[in-house]
């Protein structure tokens, strides 16, 4: 019987360990869609308006405690994560969005970072 018992025991243990991991999973997948989202808000938003707009954006080293990896080319920008990437469109733009300070700048009704 306490073999059984232990044996039970251990199944739950691993079966909330499974549902722990998964939902970590869940949630930084999550974070990582939510914030390409507003990064492709501010590229729309900056296609949009008139020409001289410019807006200074800061990208984290990490976003929550997780570490990514940024890329972009005329028409998608891509957030590259250990599990996962994440790509949304973009209008076309000039320039490429790194970690740290970026300006985002309508130059002729291009969008331009520098």
């Amino acid at each position: 019987m306490m073999i059984m018992g232990v044996i039970l025991a251990l199944i739950v243990l691993f079966g909330f360990l499974v549902v722990m991991n998964d939902t970590r999973a869940d949630q930084k997948a999550a974070e990582m869609k939510s914030y390409a989202f507003e990064l492709q808000r501010e590229l729309i938003l900056a296609s949009e308006v008139h020409e001289g707009y410019s807006r200074d954006i800061f990208i984290p080293d990490y976003i929550g405690q997780y570490d990514f990896e940024i890329s972009n080319s005329d028409r998608v920008l891509v957030l590259s994560y250990e599990e996962a990437d994440v790509a949304v469109p973009i209008p076309k733009i000039t320039g490429t969005l790194e970690k740290g300070n970026n300006t985002i700048k309508n130059v002729g009704g291009q969008v331009v970072i520098e």
